[in-house]
Protein backbone atom coordinates (compact mmCIF):
# COMPACT_ATOMS: atom_id res chain seq x y z
CA UNK A 1 0.00 0.00 0.00
CA UNK A 2 1.65 3.20 -1.07
CA UNK A 3 1.72 6.56 1.20
CA UNK A 4 -1.36 8.14 0.63
CA UNK A 5 -3.02 5.07 -0.24
CA UNK A 6 -3.50 3.82 3.98
CA UNK A 7 -5.27 7.28 3.83
CA UNK A 8 -8.29 5.98 1.93
CA UNK A 9 -8.19 2.79 3.59
CA UNK A 10 -8.16 3.77 7.09
CA UNK A 11 -10.89 7.04 6.88
CA UNK A 12 -12.72 5.67 9.42
CA UNK A 13 -10.62 5.16 12.36
CA UNK A 14 -8.98 8.70 11.02
CA UNK A 15 -12.45 10.55 11.43
CA UNK A 16 -12.93 8.89 14.69
CA UNK A 17 -9.80 9.96 15.86
CA UNK A 18 -10.33 13.84 14.00
CA UNK A 19 -13.50 14.58 15.46
CA UNK A 20 -13.33 13.04 19.13
CA UNK A 21 -10.53 15.19 19.41
CA UNK A 22 -12.01 18.01 18.16
CA UNK A 23 -14.73 17.22 21.01
CA UNK A 24 -12.24 16.92 23.14
CA UNK A 25 -9.53 18.90 25.96
CA UNK A 26 -7.45 19.62 23.55
CA UNK A 27 -9.98 22.25 22.26
CA UNK A 28 -9.44 24.06 25.73
CA UNK A 29 -6.75 26.10 24.44
CA UNK A 30 -9.17 28.02 21.99
CA UNK A 31 -12.23 28.37 23.90
CA UNK A 32 -10.12 29.22 26.99
CA UNK A 33 -8.02 31.87 24.95
CA UNK A 34 -11.77 33.76 24.34
CA UNK A 35 -13.65 32.90 27.41
CA UNK A 36 -11.25 33.80 29.61
CA UNK A 37 -10.71 37.62 29.22
CA UNK A 38 -15.01 37.46 29.68
CA UNK A 39 -14.56 35.70 33.01
CA UNK A 40 -12.30 37.67 34.63
CA UNK A 41 -13.93 41.11 33.48
CA UNK A 42 -17.25 39.73 34.77
CA UNK A 43 -15.92 38.37 38.42
CA UNK A 44 -13.32 40.82 38.83
CA UNK A 45 -10.52 38.01 39.46
CA UNK A 46 -6.95 38.83 39.96
CA UNK A 47 -4.99 37.76 37.44
CA UNK A 48 -2.68 35.93 39.79
CA UNK A 49 -5.49 33.71 41.23
CA UNK A 50 -6.68 33.21 37.65
CA UNK A 51 -3.66 31.69 36.74
CA UNK A 52 -3.20 29.03 39.76
CA UNK A 53 -6.40 27.27 37.69
CA UNK A 54 -3.41 26.07 35.64
CA UNK A 55 -2.39 23.78 38.46
CA UNK A 56 -5.64 21.80 38.35
CA UNK A 57 -3.76 20.14 35.26
CA UNK A 58 -1.46 18.43 38.06
CA UNK A 59 -4.93 16.14 38.23
CA UNK A 60 -4.10 14.64 34.50
CA UNK A 61 -0.89 12.77 36.76
CA UNK A 62 -4.18 11.12 38.50
CA UNK A 63 -6.20 10.46 35.95
CA UNK A 64 -4.59 9.81 32.58
CA UNK A 65 -1.96 7.11 33.27
CA UNK A 66 -5.20 4.91 34.60
CA UNK A 67 -7.43 5.73 31.48
CA UNK A 68 -5.07 5.17 29.22
CA UNK A 69 -4.25 1.66 30.75
CA UNK A 70 -7.85 0.79 30.31
CA UNK A 71 -7.62 1.96 26.61
CA UNK A 72 -5.06 -0.57 25.63
CA UNK A 73 -7.05 -3.49 27.63
CA UNK A 74 -10.79 -2.11 26.38
CA UNK A 75 -10.50 -0.19 23.61
CA UNK A 76 -10.82 3.60 22.54
CA UNK A 77 -15.12 3.83 22.58
CA UNK A 78 -15.35 2.38 26.29
CA UNK A 79 -13.25 4.77 27.78
CA UNK A 80 -13.78 7.58 25.30
CA UNK A 81 -17.78 8.03 26.69
CA UNK A 82 -17.32 9.23 29.34
CA UNK A 83 -15.64 12.36 28.16
CA UNK A 84 -18.16 12.50 25.51
CA UNK A 85 -21.17 12.88 28.15
CA UNK A 86 -19.28 14.87 30.97
CA UNK A 87 -17.03 17.61 29.16
CA UNK A 88 -20.52 19.79 27.51
CA UNK A 89 -22.29 19.33 31.18
CA UNK A 90 -19.14 21.15 32.64
CA UNK A 91 -19.30 24.05 29.98
CA UNK A 92 -22.95 23.71 31.16
CA UNK A 93 -21.85 24.34 35.00
CA UNK A 94 -20.12 27.94 33.23
CA UNK A 95 -23.36 29.18 32.48
CA UNK A 96 -24.34 28.78 36.46
CA UNK A 97 -21.00 30.51 37.97
CA UNK A 98 -21.99 33.69 40.29
CA UNK A 99 -18.84 34.92 41.05
CA UNK A 100 -16.32 33.09 43.30
CA UNK A 101 -13.35 31.66 41.58
CA UNK A 102 -13.98 28.29 43.78
CA UNK A 103 -16.65 27.78 41.04
CA UNK A 104 -14.41 28.44 38.16
CA UNK A 105 -11.45 25.94 40.14
CA UNK A 106 -14.11 23.24 40.58
CA UNK A 107 -15.46 23.00 37.45
CA UNK A 108 -11.81 22.95 35.67
CA UNK A 109 -11.11 19.75 38.37
CA UNK A 110 -14.15 18.30 36.11
CA UNK A 111 -13.04 19.04 33.25
CA UNK A 112 -9.84 17.60 33.33
CA UNK A 113 -11.23 13.99 35.31
CA UNK A 114 -13.39 13.57 32.64
CA UNK A 115 -12.17 14.90 29.78
CA UNK A 116 -8.41 13.09 29.77
CA UNK A 117 -10.59 10.66 27.93
CA UNK A 118 -11.06 12.53 25.10
CA UNK A 119 -7.19 13.34 24.48
CA UNK A 120 -4.37 12.09 22.20
CA UNK A 121 -3.53 9.54 24.33
CA UNK A 122 -6.74 7.99 24.22
CA UNK A 123 -8.27 8.19 20.72
CA UNK A 124 -4.68 8.34 18.35
CA UNK A 125 -4.55 4.60 19.53
CA UNK A 126 -6.91 3.86 16.74
CA UNK A 127 -4.48 5.56 14.20
CA UNK A 128 -1.16 4.41 15.39
CA UNK A 129 -2.64 0.75 15.36
CA UNK A 130 -4.29 1.29 11.77
CA UNK A 131 -1.33 3.12 9.89
CA UNK A 132 2.43 2.08 9.68
CA UNK A 133 3.81 3.85 6.38
CA UNK A 134 2.01 7.25 6.96
CA UNK A 135 1.81 6.89 10.78
CA UNK A 136 2.92 10.52 11.02
CA UNK A 137 0.64 12.11 8.55
CA UNK A 138 -2.02 9.85 10.09
CA UNK A 139 -1.36 11.52 13.50
CA UNK A 140 -1.19 14.96 12.60
CA UNK A 141 -4.73 15.01 10.54
CA UNK A 142 -6.24 13.84 13.70
CA UNK A 143 -4.60 15.79 16.20
CA UNK A 144 -5.47 18.92 13.83
CA UNK A 145 -8.98 18.56 14.59
CA UNK A 146 -8.97 20.81 17.62
CA UNK A 147 -7.09 23.50 16.09
CA UNK A 148 -9.14 23.38 13.02
CA UNK A 149 -12.56 23.81 15.00
CA UNK A 150 -10.46 26.67 17.03
CA UNK A 151 -9.41 28.55 14.11
CA UNK A 152 -12.76 28.55 12.93
CA UNK A 153 -14.60 28.28 15.91
CA UNK A 154 -13.06 31.72 17.46
CA UNK A 155 -14.28 34.13 15.77
CA UNK A 156 -17.69 32.67 15.81
CA UNK A 157 -17.77 32.13 19.71
CA UNK A 158 -16.12 36.29 20.02
CA UNK A 159 -19.21 37.31 18.01
CA UNK A 160 -21.68 35.70 20.24
CA UNK A 161 -19.98 36.84 22.86
CA UNK A 162 -20.84 40.01 22.17
CA UNK A 163 -24.18 40.06 20.32
CA UNK A 164 -25.85 37.57 23.44
CA UNK A 165 -23.14 37.46 26.19
CA UNK A 166 -20.73 34.70 27.56
CA UNK A 167 -22.81 32.68 28.86
CA UNK A 168 -24.49 31.99 25.06
CA UNK A 169 -20.80 31.34 24.07
CA UNK A 170 -20.72 28.81 26.89
CA UNK A 171 -23.95 26.82 25.29
CA UNK A 172 -22.46 27.07 21.85
CA UNK A 173 -19.72 25.31 23.14
CA UNK A 174 -21.54 22.81 24.79
CA UNK A 175 -23.64 21.71 22.02
CA UNK A 176 -20.94 21.80 19.45
CA UNK A 177 -18.60 19.04 21.25
CA UNK A 178 -21.52 17.22 21.80
CA UNK A 179 -22.41 16.53 18.50
CA UNK A 180 -18.63 15.75 17.61
CA UNK A 181 -18.14 13.56 20.64
CA UNK A 182 -21.62 11.37 19.31
CA UNK A 183 -20.18 11.39 15.50
CA UNK A 184 -16.94 10.38 17.06
CA UNK A 185 -18.30 7.11 19.07
CA UNK A 186 -20.16 6.28 16.35
CA UNK A 187 -17.16 6.10 13.56
CA UNK A 188 -15.00 4.50 16.46
CA UNK A 189 -13.96 0.80 14.27
CA UNK A 190 -15.84 -2.30 15.67
CA UNK A 191 -12.60 -4.09 16.12
CA UNK A 192 -11.10 -1.65 18.47
CA UNK A 193 -14.30 -2.50 20.99
CA UNK A 194 -11.73 -5.65 22.22
CA UNK A 195 -8.58 -5.21 21.31
CA UNK A 196 -5.40 -8.02 22.12
CA UNK A 197 -5.27 -7.76 25.98
CA UNK A 198 -2.53 -9.58 27.78
CA UNK A 199 -2.09 -12.35 30.36
CA UNK A 200 -3.20 -11.43 33.79
CA UNK A 201 0.26 -12.72 34.98
CA UNK A 202 2.16 -10.79 32.25
CA UNK A 203 0.14 -6.73 32.28
CA UNK A 204 1.73 -6.59 36.27
CA UNK A 205 5.30 -6.38 34.41
CA UNK A 206 3.90 -3.47 32.02
CA UNK A 207 5.31 -0.53 34.67
CA UNK A 208 8.40 -2.13 35.57
CA UNK A 209 9.35 -2.67 31.76
CA UNK A 210 8.53 0.83 30.90
CA UNK A 211 10.75 1.92 33.89
CA UNK A 212 13.80 0.14 32.64
CA UNK A 213 13.44 2.05 29.48
CA UNK A 214 16.34 4.99 28.49
CA UNK A 215 14.03 6.36 25.88
CA UNK A 216 11.20 6.61 28.28
CA UNK A 217 13.46 8.86 30.95
CA UNK A 218 14.72 10.78 27.41
CA UNK A 219 11.46 11.62 26.46
CA UNK A 220 9.89 12.82 30.04
CA UNK A 221 12.57 14.98 31.12
CA UNK A 222 12.13 16.82 27.18
CA UNK A 223 8.43 16.67 28.10
CA UNK A 224 8.70 18.12 31.39
CA UNK A 225 11.13 21.13 30.30
CA UNK A 226 9.03 21.94 27.31
CA UNK A 227 5.50 22.32 28.83
CA UNK A 228 6.36 25.04 31.34
CA UNK A 229 4.73 27.45 28.94
CA UNK A 230 1.73 25.60 28.67
CA UNK A 231 -0.74 27.76 30.85
CA UNK A 232 0.51 31.14 29.03
CA UNK A 233 -1.54 29.24 25.84
CA UNK A 234 -3.92 27.47 27.29
CA UNK A 235 -6.04 29.99 29.54
CA UNK A 236 -3.58 33.22 29.67
CA UNK A 237 -2.69 33.99 25.90
CA UNK A 238 -5.69 36.48 25.45
CA UNK A 239 -4.04 38.11 28.74
CA UNK A 240 -0.88 38.31 27.60
CA UNK A 241 -1.29 39.31 23.71
CA UNK A 242 -3.01 42.09 25.58
CA UNK A 243 -0.29 43.76 27.63
CA UNK A 244 1.14 43.96 23.91
CA UNK A 245 -1.73 44.45 21.43
CA UNK A 246 -5.08 46.64 21.07
CA UNK A 247 -8.00 44.96 22.37
CA UNK A 248 -10.76 43.11 20.66
CA UNK A 249 -10.08 41.86 16.93
CA UNK A 250 -6.72 42.32 17.06
CA UNK A 251 -6.30 39.94 19.88
CA UNK A 252 -9.12 37.69 17.78
CA UNK A 253 -6.41 37.50 14.60
CA UNK A 254 -3.84 36.94 16.61
CA UNK A 255 -5.26 33.70 18.66
CA UNK A 256 -6.49 32.75 15.13
CA UNK A 257 -3.21 32.62 13.85
CA UNK A 258 -1.96 30.77 16.59
CA UNK A 259 -4.55 28.17 15.86
CA UNK A 260 -3.76 28.11 12.32
CA UNK A 261 0.19 27.63 13.50
CA UNK A 262 -0.72 24.65 15.47
CA UNK A 263 -2.33 23.07 12.45
CA UNK A 264 0.42 23.94 9.74
CA UNK A 265 2.92 22.77 12.67
CA UNK A 266 1.37 19.29 12.71
CA UNK A 267 0.69 18.51 9.22
CA UNK A 268 4.64 20.25 8.53
CA UNK A 269 5.78 17.34 11.71
CA UNK A 270 3.80 14.95 10.45
CA UNK A 271 5.21 14.20 7.05
CA UNK A 272 8.33 15.12 7.68
CA UNK A 273 8.63 12.38 10.87
CA UNK A 274 7.67 9.52 7.70
CA UNK A 275 10.41 11.08 5.86
CA UNK A 276 13.38 12.36 8.02
CA UNK A 277 14.73 10.98 10.90
CA UNK A 278 12.15 11.58 14.13
CA UNK A 279 14.98 12.92 16.51
CA UNK A 280 15.79 15.67 14.59
CA UNK A 281 12.41 16.46 13.93
CA UNK A 282 11.32 16.15 17.24
CA UNK A 283 14.22 18.29 18.74
CA UNK A 284 13.55 21.40 16.34
CA UNK A 285 9.19 21.05 17.14
CA UNK A 286 9.75 21.00 20.94
CA UNK A 287 12.45 23.84 21.04
CA UNK A 288 9.88 26.17 19.31
CA UNK A 289 7.93 27.65 22.19
CA UNK A 290 11.26 28.77 23.37
CA UNK A 291 11.91 30.69 20.76
CA UNK A 292 8.64 32.16 21.16
CA UNK A 293 8.45 32.59 24.76
CA UNK A 294 11.22 35.04 24.60
CA UNK A 295 10.04 37.08 21.67
CA UNK A 296 7.24 37.93 23.38
CA UNK A 297 9.47 38.80 26.40
CA UNK A 298 11.44 40.92 24.47
CA UNK A 299 9.63 44.08 24.57
CA UNK A 300 9.11 44.22 20.74
CA UNK A 301 5.21 44.52 20.36
CA UNK A 302 4.77 45.06 16.74
CA UNK A 303 2.14 42.75 15.22
CA UNK A 304 4.79 41.22 13.10
CA UNK A 305 6.46 39.96 16.04
CA UNK A 306 3.62 39.22 17.99
CA UNK A 307 2.22 37.14 14.91
CA UNK A 308 5.67 35.02 14.67
CA UNK A 309 5.81 34.69 18.46
CA UNK A 310 2.20 33.42 18.32
CA UNK A 311 3.18 31.04 15.11
CA UNK A 312 6.09 29.60 17.12
CA UNK A 313 4.08 28.83 20.00
CA UNK A 314 1.33 27.20 17.58
CA UNK A 315 3.28 25.21 15.76
CA UNK A 316 5.22 23.98 19.04
CA UNK A 317 1.93 23.17 20.13
CA UNK A 318 0.96 21.28 17.01
CA UNK A 319 3.93 19.72 16.42
CA UNK A 320 4.39 18.15 20.07
CA UNK A 321 0.86 15.97 20.23
CA UNK A 322 2.57 14.27 16.77
CA UNK A 323 6.31 13.77 18.08
CA UNK A 324 4.91 12.26 20.90
CA UNK A 325 2.69 9.87 19.83
CA UNK A 326 4.94 9.15 16.53
CA UNK A 327 7.61 8.33 19.12
CA UNK A 328 5.77 6.15 21.07
CA UNK A 329 4.40 4.03 18.56
CA UNK A 330 8.09 3.92 17.10
CA UNK A 331 10.08 3.23 20.33
CA UNK A 332 7.71 0.67 22.09
CA UNK A 333 5.46 -1.56 21.82
CA UNK A 334 2.08 -0.56 19.84
CA UNK A 335 -0.03 -3.06 22.68
CA UNK A 336 1.40 -0.65 25.37
CA UNK A 337 0.75 2.67 23.66
CA UNK A 338 -1.64 4.44 25.37
CA UNK A 339 -0.35 2.99 28.79
CA UNK A 340 2.94 5.06 27.87
CA UNK A 341 1.34 8.34 25.56
CA UNK A 342 -1.07 8.63 28.83
CA UNK A 343 2.02 8.69 31.34
CA UNK A 344 3.91 11.29 28.68
CA UNK A 345 0.95 13.23 28.28
CA UNK A 346 0.19 13.53 32.06
CA UNK A 347 3.92 14.76 32.54
CA UNK A 348 2.90 17.57 30.33
CA UNK A 349 -0.12 18.12 32.68
CA UNK A 350 2.75 18.37 35.73
CA UNK A 351 4.85 20.35 33.80
CA UNK A 352 1.76 22.64 33.16
CA UNK A 353 0.69 22.89 36.49
CA UNK A 354 4.28 23.45 37.93
CA UNK A 355 4.55 26.38 35.16
CA UNK A 356 1.02 28.26 36.56
CA UNK A 357 2.66 27.92 40.24
CA UNK A 358 5.58 29.92 38.82
CA UNK A 359 3.28 32.34 36.78
CA UNK A 360 0.92 33.01 39.59
CA UNK A 361 4.16 33.91 41.94
CA UNK A 362 5.60 35.77 39.33
CA UNK A 363 2.30 37.59 38.71
CA UNK A 364 1.98 38.57 42.30
CA UNK A 365 5.46 40.58 42.52
CA UNK A 366 5.61 42.04 39.32
CA UNK A 367 2.03 41.62 37.67
CA UNK A 368 4.14 40.94 34.46
CA UNK A 369 4.36 38.01 32.26
CA UNK A 370 8.50 38.96 31.33
CA UNK A 371 10.11 36.83 34.05
CA UNK A 372 8.39 33.98 32.84
CA UNK A 373 8.29 34.00 29.64
CA UNK A 374 12.05 34.27 30.11
CA UNK A 375 12.23 31.09 32.32
CA UNK A 376 9.99 28.89 30.34
CA UNK A 377 12.11 29.81 26.83
CA UNK A 378 14.69 28.75 28.26
CA UNK A 379 13.70 25.46 29.45
CA UNK A 380 12.03 24.60 26.06
CA UNK A 381 15.21 25.20 24.32
CA UNK A 382 16.77 22.63 26.85
CA UNK A 383 14.34 20.38 26.59
CA UNK A 384 14.17 20.51 22.60
CA UNK A 385 18.04 19.83 22.25
CA UNK A 386 17.77 16.73 24.90
CA UNK A 387 15.56 15.22 22.39
CA UNK A 388 18.69 15.04 20.14
CA UNK A 389 19.99 11.98 22.75
CA UNK A 390 17.46 9.62 21.10
CA UNK A 391 19.90 9.24 17.96
CA UNK A 392 22.16 7.45 19.78
CA UNK A 393 19.25 5.01 21.19
CA UNK A 394 17.42 1.84 19.03
CA UNK A 395 13.84 1.11 19.51
CA UNK A 396 12.75 0.29 22.70
CA UNK A 397 10.58 -2.33 21.61
CA UNK A 398 13.43 -4.36 20.72
CA UNK A 399 14.32 -4.58 24.21
CA UNK A 400 11.36 -4.33 26.17
CA UNK A 401 9.00 -7.22 25.90
CA UNK A 402 6.04 -7.19 24.30
CA UNK A 403 3.55 -7.13 26.55
CA UNK A 404 -0.19 -6.66 25.42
Amino acid sequence: MNYFGELRTHWQPLAAATAGLSAGLSLSAYTNAVMAPRFIDEFGWSRADFALTGVITLLTFVFLPFYGRLTDLLGVRRVAVLGVVGLPVCWVAYVAMSGPIWQYFAINVAVVAVGVTTTPAIYSRIVATSFQRARGLGLAIAISGPPLLGAVGTPVIEMVNRAHGWRAGCLVIAGTIAALGVIALMLVPSADAAPARAGTRRQQGVYPAIARSTVFWILLSAVLLCNLYHSVTTSQLGVVLGDSAQAGDRIAVLISTFAVAVIAGRFVCGVALDRLPAHLVAAGALALPGVGCLLLASGWDSFAVLAVAVCCLGAAWGAEGDVIAYLVARRFSLSIYSTVLSLLSAAIGVSSAVGAVILSRSLHRSDSFTGFLVFAGAAALLGGTSLLLLGRRRRESEEVPVLG
